[in-house]
């Protein structure tokens, strides 16, 4: 299969439906991989830039959005793809002082919560 511009020789790659983000971002925070996590929704292309297993950045193209709105945005889909390409990111700076297991409850929390407003 060739190679994409968006998923370049991608170490771990998926489908949101099989594999959940959240799955994604634990698994690669248990064995601290560094490197850039693309996830392709539609037309919507999150990337998220993790350091020993922490997301230290994430943007999504095309839109104002940064860092910790952009993981709570990306950790919502259902459906998609996703691809991790391994590599150093020693010159990134961490713009999101939390570590991702925090991201990730926060998250959880933000949907429990949209959840409650809708019920009756």
């Amino acid at each position: 299969m060739a190679s994409t511009g968006v998923f370049p020789e991608a170490g771990l790659r998926g489908r949101l439906e099989q594999f959940g983000l959240a799955t994604v971002l634990t698994f690669l925070d248990l064995e601290r991989r560094s490197g850039e996590l693309v996830v392709v929704a539609g037309d919507k292309v999150g990337r998220l830039w993790l350091r020993q297993g922490r997301v230290v950045r994430a943007r999504i193209d095309a839109s104002r959005r940064v860092n910790k709105s952009v993981v709570y945005d990306l950790l919502a889909l259902e459906r998609g793809r996703f691809s991790f390409t391994q590599r150093e990111l020693d010159e990134t700076a961490d713009e999101m002082n939390a570590p991702t297991m925090l991201l990730l409850m926060e998250a959880a929390r933000r949907v429990d919560e949209a959840n409650a407003a809708s019920s009756p």
